[in-house]
């Protein structure tokens, strides 16, 4: 597909509901069906890729599915040969940006299972909608702890294999 024909964040973000700005890019409900809201993070990094997660657990690729589009169309024109340097930060950013998109998830489920212990306490029952909501929260705080592993995990490794190839700049 041609770069100028790809839809990129703009024509991603035209085809979710209930978009909302985030502090480093966006929530919307994923378009997989299934009843969480603003499961879906949103970021575009610095060389112009538009990084997508379902915390709710959709694969990036289903998710794009159900909106009509492919990997390759949230990808910018690919630039000639980085630099190991280049490829280095671009890795760095890819890292820093899911962190502060699970950090967000982290936030937001935190104040709901806040709210439902503070309602417990005043003697409110939960309804089952409330409850669960609560299930809910629970569950997407354990795929952001996952998924907060994954990622550190990764940066392990990297920092394993990169010390080998010191043109790299890592120390």
């Amino acid at each position: 597909m041609n770069a100028q024909l790809r839809p990129g964040i703009d024509g991603l973000l035209a085809r979710l509901e209930r978009v909302q700005k985030t502090g480093n890019g966006w929530r919307a409900n994923c378009p997989n069906g299934h009843k969480s809201r603003g499961s879906l993070s949103i970021t575009q990094a610095d060389d112009g890729r538009v990084l997508l997660h379902c915390f709710a657990g959709c694969a990036t690729a289903d998710v794009l599915g159900a909106l009509g589009l492919s990997v390759s169309d949230l990808m910018p024109e690919r630039l000639a040969h980085p630099t190991p340097k280049q490829r280095d930060e671009a890795r760095e950013r890819f890292r820093r940006n899911g962190i502060w998109a699970t950090a967000g998830v982290i936030e937001r489920e935190a104040g709901v299972v806040v709210v439902a212990a503070g309602d417990v306490l005043q003697g409110r029952a939960l309804d089952d909608a409330d409850m669960a909501r609560l299930i809910d929260a629970g569950q997407r705080i354990v795929q952001a702890r996952a998924t907060l592993t994954e990622l550190a995990d990764l940066h392990e490794r990297y920092l394993k294999v990169a010390h080998r190839f010191p043109r790299w700049g890592v120390e």
